[in-house]
């Protein structure tokens, strides 16, 4: 499904602009290994987004039975989930680092090629930073080394004396491949490093890493290749590797770390070959994950503090002024479409209904107006006695 939803970057503008033309005033959109997720503001409270979103999935080739595979979260609930996984806590590693930076640059993203990015966006986006940074500084959340990459290194440091670091190649330019160079850099100065990318000169610009041999995935793929270690980390929707590559390789055992979802390297068996995915560093994330329980309860509390206050600062915003002008509209509609579901309810029971409407509004302000509907809806659901109760 991931992989369906996947933009590779030389189309994420052109396809951003396509999808903005469907009608979304603002749109960010974050593919992480194991994440793809679309952000936009709505034009109010009460605005029904679905039949947007069956169009942004028919843009994607996909149905409308696919929009039940995924999840769709709205007003509180999204600013609480886009807070979550700004913090880690949605990340299949909890405590990784470079989820944050993955949401900056989607955001970035927008800004750099002039796609527009509403202030409602841009200022969950900043609380998220803004949360995500006090989590990792006032809890134990991120001690540990946790993230994909640091386990892969972690696996890496403990198997050199099987598979000595002679020569590595570093191939993408995520933050998981950046990551991997830096530490290279820092901890293994004296190893080769290559660097291996489509375009060369995207690398040329990173100053930091000037002395590693850049060279084109092309000819990394049909020259003669030589090296210990690969580290991978492409957004290729395809598999990059096979092992009709590793098969013409020098002789000597080679490790790889494939970092990539979708993957990069195909899985396969050579003697000479050992390749660590994603997968294969789950149980230990899983185990850190229980040692951190206490750190992301402690973060779960922080993210909702946060919330609170945003929420009560938006309450005296212009919005909250706008919405108690068409206030006695909307109330009459919700009355209407409960007295439609039962068709049958008694007169006195009117008025009752009018206090539990005026309720579901002033209780659930940030919620879209299918969803106050499908409360009410649920309300019939029960006997009248229960609703002479409420």
């Amino acid at each position: 499904m991931r992989k369906r939803l996947a933009i590779a970057l030389p189309e994420r503008q052109g396809k951003l602009e396509n999808i903005l033309g469907l009608g979304f005033q603002d749109m960010v959109y974050l593919w992480t290994c194991n994440r793809v997720e679309f952000y936009t503001t709505a034009e109010d409270y009460f605005c029904d987004t679905r039949a947007l979103w069956l169009l942004v999935l028919k843009e994607f080739g996909l149905t409308e039975d696919d929009y039940y595979r995924g999840y769709h979260f709205e007003g509180k609930s999204a600013l609480r989930h886009l807070m979550r996984v700004a913090a880690s806590l949605e990340s299949m590693v909890i405590g990784e680092p470079q989820i944050l930076g993955q949401l900056k640059s989607a955001l970035s993203f927008n800004k750099e090629c002039n796609l527009p990015i509403d202030k409602h966006t841009e200022q969950c986006f900043n609380l998220a930073f803004e949360t995500a940074k006090r989590i990792r500084t006032e809890t134990a959340i991120a001690e540990k080394p946790v993230s994909v990459a640091s386990l892969g290194l972690k696996y890496l440091e403990s198997m050199e004396s099987e598979y000595p670091l002679e020569k590595a190649v570093v191939v993408g330019r995520s933050p998981i491949s950046l990551m991997v160079l830096q530490w290279l850099k820092k901890n293994r100065a004296q190893c080769p490093v290559v660097w291996v990318n489509r375009s060369v000169d995207l690398l040329k610009g990173y100053s930091e890493f000037q002395g590693v041999e850049l060279q084109s995935l092309s000819e990394f793929l049909t020259g003669n290749t030589s090296f210990s270690h690969l580290f991978t980390s492409t957004a290729s929707i395809e598999p990059i590797f096979g092992k009709s590559f590793f098969e013409k390789l020098n002789a000597g055992k080679k490790l790889v770390f494939d970092f990539a979802e979708p993957p990069d390297v195909e899985r396969f068996v050579l003697q000479k070959v050992r390749i660590i995915h994603i997968e294969d560093l789950m149980e230990e994330a899983k185990s850190n994950s229980l040692e951190r329980a206490v750190s992301v309860s402690e973060a779960e509390k922080m993210i909702e503090d946060a919330m609170k206050l945003y929420c009560l600062d938006q309450k005296e915003k212009p919005i909250i002024q706008q919405f108690n002008s068409i206030e006695p509209e909307f109330l009459k509609e919700l009355e209407l479409t409960l007295l439609l579901i039962e068709k049958e309810l008694p007169e006195e029971y009117r008025s009752r209904i009018k206090k539990i409407t005026e309720k579901l509004v002033k209780k659930n302000i940030h919620l879209s107006r299918e969803h106050l509907r499908e409360i009410l809806r649920k309300i019939t659901d029960h006997d009248t006695d229960l609703l002479s109760a409420l």
